[in-house]
């Protein structure tokens, strides 16, 4: 006999319901409409992929025979008939196996037809995740299928409890949640249902500086896409009173953090910058705040956690392309040479032990050049005070102070604001262009070549190169003048009545007036002092040319109009200006 075997449902006794197949018995159809009863013998819930039923084939008999030799027939067995319906897999013809998590039902019909059948049935449930740190909490909502009963929010809040979830929870995104995957039918992941707070730490410390400190390139970009290499950003100067750097103190932590599990999380306090005022460095703390300022000019340091100003600036080797071209606002001292085409500018003394090209070397104090000057008439050594070289050749010396020049000087420029000395070692000037405000001392000045040469004495010749500068700016003004009144002629040709021009020129107008008078100003103030430059140069002031051995012939002396130039080579001499007499002096020493 065949065997039908539903596996392990819920067994429910339904009464009779009137089913209409989608398909017709194959044994024998019913009429086109007649409703086939059939009854529920079976129903449970099944997970996708479970074997619900099978079905064991008939095994057919055999006849017997009694004592008398009568055939006895066969039972009839039983022949087990199974449909599988929705969601049903037949295997093999004996095995059923539910496609979907649903519910089974088994029904039966007067035939001892059974039909098995699948409907999409489940339940809908949630979980929640927590963080591993305890800072968030995720929800994840599969909605109901079938009609099965949805996640209640409550179930959702109660296990948040249990989890202890009680800091940053977010019930109204729990309630949308679960809605939405119910009615959009739609599973919904890692929705952010809790949060933490993070604790505000404090804030670092910062440190500020307020100078531009040195890049380290080596080369300066200039318009249009060239290169200087001799321009070199690698010293960081700074002035004496300059605010150098801001220290901005740290700040403790500011507020509390918490998990979702409600523990406390302590901010951390910010770190504080840690500055060592060095060298030259005064502080000064304003409360949240410690400014560094240099007490000098100098070259800035940065070494670590310490700032410092030192005066002095080492060059251990030439001034040339490895260097660059140097700016410093302290003591410069170069050990090396300072190469043709190079500059070197400083705000205090600048020593050179080597030797100086056609360079330019600038100081606002001193310079000494312990070697020579080869300047090829390209050469500038300028300072506010002194300046001493060993000797020079075709090249421009200026000095604020006193020129002093040990051994020679050939064919050069040189103008002092004081006096031009040379009486060690050698002590000769030959040939080039003399002028010193008080006078000069030398031991030999000229040669027995009768070199030409020109010295003058008794006025301040800076003043002749202001009346330059003056005269050039004084061109400059004129030249705007004369275009503002080219424009306000222009605008008079218009109207006479200034109220009657055009609104866009009336504002031209008073502008080009308003230039017109500040222009006219300047052009008289720079008159002025013209005429009272004039007239210092005019002043003869005391001064006088001492040769302690030989005065040669070729030169030439001025004072003021008044010159002498030697007949023949004289020894031992003072040159003056008698103002007594207005005539030059010349005694014997």
């Amino acid at each position: 006999m065949g065997k039908l075997k539903i596996k392990s449902l819920l067994l429910k006794k339904k009464k009779v319901e009137k089913i209409k197949p989608k398909t017709q018995p194959a044994e024998k159809k019913a009429k086109k409409d007649e409703p086939i009863e059939r009854e529920y013998v079976k129903k449970g819930y099944a997970k996708r992929g479970d074997l619900i039923a099978t079905i064991k084939p008939a095994v057919l008999g055999k006849d017997g025979r009694n004592v008398f030799d009568e055939k006895i027939p066969v039972k009839r067995v039983y022949e087990p008939r199974l449909i599988a319906g929705k969601n049903v897999k037949l295997d093999h013809g004996f095995s059923y196996y539910i496609i979907c998590d649903g519910i089974v039902e088994v029904q039966k019909d007067k035939k001892d037809a059974y039909y098995i059948q699948g409907k999409r049935y489940r339940f809908g449930h949630f979980k929640v995740t927590v963080s591993g740190d305890e800072m968030k909490a995720w929800l994840m909502v599969i909605p109901p299928i079938g009609g099965a009963e949805s996640v209640h929010p409550e179930e959702v809040l109660s296990n948040c409890k249990k989890q202890g979830i009680v800091f940053g929870l977010k019930e109204d995104v729990i309630y949308k949640t679960i809605k939405k995957a119910e009615e959009d039918r739609v599973v919904i992941n890692d929705i952010l249902i809790a949060e933490g707070e993070n604790p505000v730490d404090g804030i670092d410390g910062k440190l500020e500086f307020k100078v531009k400190l040195a890049s380290g390139k080596k080369f300066k970009a200039l318009e249009g896409g060239s290169v200087d290499y001799r321009e070199h950003d690698i010293i960081t100067s700074v002035d004496k009173g300059e605010l150098i750097a801001v220290i901005i103190k740290a700040q403790d932590g500011i507020k509390d953090g918490h998990t979702i599990t409600g523990e406390v999380i302590k901010p951390k306090d910010g770190r504080d910058i840690e500055i060592t005022p060095g060298n030259n460095i005064t502080p000064s703390d304003k409360g949240d705040s410690i400014y560094y300022y240099s007490s000098i000019g100098g070259q800035l340091i940065t070494d670590r956690n310490e700032i410092s100003v030192e005066p002095l600036l080492t060059i251990e080797e030439d001034v040339g392309p490895e260097t660059g071209n140097i700016n410093f606002d302290g003591i410069v001292l170069i050990k090396g040479n300072v190469k043709d085409n190079y500059r070197v500018y400083a705000k205090k003394d600048i020593t050179i032990q080597g030797n100086v090209g056609s360079a330019v070397v600038k100081s606002g104090e001193n310079i000494i050049v312990q070697n020579g000057i080869v300047g090829k008439n390209k050469c500038l050594v300028f300072a506010q005070g002194d300046v001493t070289v060993k000797f020079a050749e075709n090249s421009n010396l200026r000095a604020g102070g006193n020129i002093y020049i040990r051994r020679a000087a050939l064919n050069c420029s040189c103008m002092a604001g004081n006096r031009i000395i040379s009486k060690s070692e050698k002590g000769q000037l030959i040939g080039g262009e003399i002028k010193a405000k008080k006078g000069i001392e030398v031991k030999i000045l000229g040669n027995d070549s009768e070199h030409k040469m020109d010295v003058f004495v008794g006025s301040d010749f800076f003043l002749e190169t202001r009346l330059q500068e003056l005269g050039q700016e004084k061109e400059k003004y004129a030249a705007g003048l004369k275009k503002i009144l080219l424009l306000i002629d222009k605008l008079n040709k218009i109207t006479s009545n200034q109220d009657e021009l055009p609104d866009k020129f009336k504002k031209i107008y008073t502008d080009a007036r308003k230039k017109k008078t500040l222009l006219g100003i300047a052009i008289n103030d720079l008159r002025k002092k013209e005429q009272g430059y004039f007239l210092k140069l005019e002043e003869l002031i005391d001064s006088e040319v001492i040769v302690h051995e030989s005065l040669f012939r070729g030169v030439k002396i001025y004072f003021g109009k008044a010159f002498f130039e030697p007949e023949i080579t004289k020894t031992r001499v003072k040159i003056l200006y008698d103002k007594n007499y207005e005539k030059i002096k010349i005694v014997n020493i």
